[in-house]
């Protein structure tokens, strides 16, 4: 007795494969802020113990730790976009009737493709150079990989802005 195994594959567009896999990546801030977060916690742990208990500091866990930080701090606020669990003023939002509250969080929206694209991406972009010739203290590491974090957390900002502005007006266009 033979049996067939049908599989059911949805073929998606190329438009659709490319958004899938924009999704995909879009997801890295968040692995890198969770794993940068868990090295932190171990690389300080080991601080402490090299301190305190072999009273032998290590110069390098705070060097470390710091420019892993200030990556988990950026990539963290860019994840924190995707989800759309970016602070915000809910006192305001909680006066003003829904409809207009709905109006000012997507007035929103711009303003922050605006402060991602500009300040984030463009300005921290031109940060780079300035930062190339600057070497932390213990291990001499250029500070251009710390503070890439700006422009590259400002990528993810801008591509979670821009597709939750679309899903706002694919959202208006099925309204009308």
């Amino acid at each position: 007795m033979e049996t067939q195994v049908s599989l059911n594959h949805t073929e998606l567009s190329p438009k659709n494969k490319i958004m899938a896999t924009l999704d995909r990546i879009s997801q890295l801030d968040t692995a890198v802020a969770a794993s940068f977060l868990a090295i932190i916690v171990v690389l300080m742990s080991y601080g402490v113990v090299t301190r305190y208990v072999f009273n032998a500091p290590s110069a390098w866990v705070e060097e470390v730790c710091l420019a892993l930080f200030v990556w988990m701090t950026f990539m963290g606020a860019s994840a924190l976009m995707r989800t759309d669990e970016v602070v915000r003023i809910d006192f305001l939002v909680h006066k003003i009737p829904a409809s207009a509250a709905n109006v000012l969080d997507n007035l929103i929206r711009p303003l922050l493709v605006i402060f991602a694209l500009v300040f984030m991406v463009y300005w921290g972009w031109k940060l780079l150079p300035f930062s190339q010739v600057r070497f932390t203290p213990a291990l001499k590491i250029p500070y251009i990989y710390i503070y890439a974090a700006v422009p590259v957390s400002g990528m993810f900002m801008l591509y979670h802005q821009l597709k939750h502005l679309y899903s706002f007006f694919a959202s208006r266009n099925k309204e009308d």
